[in-house]
């Protein structure tokens, strides 16, 4: 029997090579349109992603649950998290989150 997965990932292909610069003024505007907030910012695996870009995005402070995005320069990635036990609103965003800028990149 096949494992459950613990959360989906969204991928978005990239166009082209984007700075980490680039990539954060993109991700303020669009957590903006869908009216998320960022309420962190750090890297991801600093081993197997070294000088990767991390958000977490949340819709109300003492709200539960949290939306997770990386970039990371050296590869061209970019992706979207929700892990399973998130609340609904995350699974949501993180799909729109993935069309807005898979149109946008």
């Amino acid at each position: 029997m096949a494992k459950a997965l613990k959360s989906v990932r969204y991928d978005v292909d990239l166009s082209r090579k984007y700075s980490g610069k680039e990539m954060h003024q993109i991700i303020e505007d669009v957590s903006k349109k869908l009216d998320v907030y960022i309420s962190h910012i750090g890297s991801y695996s600093r081993k197997k992603y070294p000088n990767s870009i991390h958000w977490h995005f949340k819709e109300h402070p003492k709200e539960i649950g949290c939306l997770d995005a990386t970039f990371w320069e050296e590869g061209n990635e970019f992706w979207i998290v929700a892990r399973n036990y998130e609340p609904q609103w995350v699974k949501d965003k993180a799909k729109q989150m993935q069309l807005r800028l898979s149109k946008i990149l």
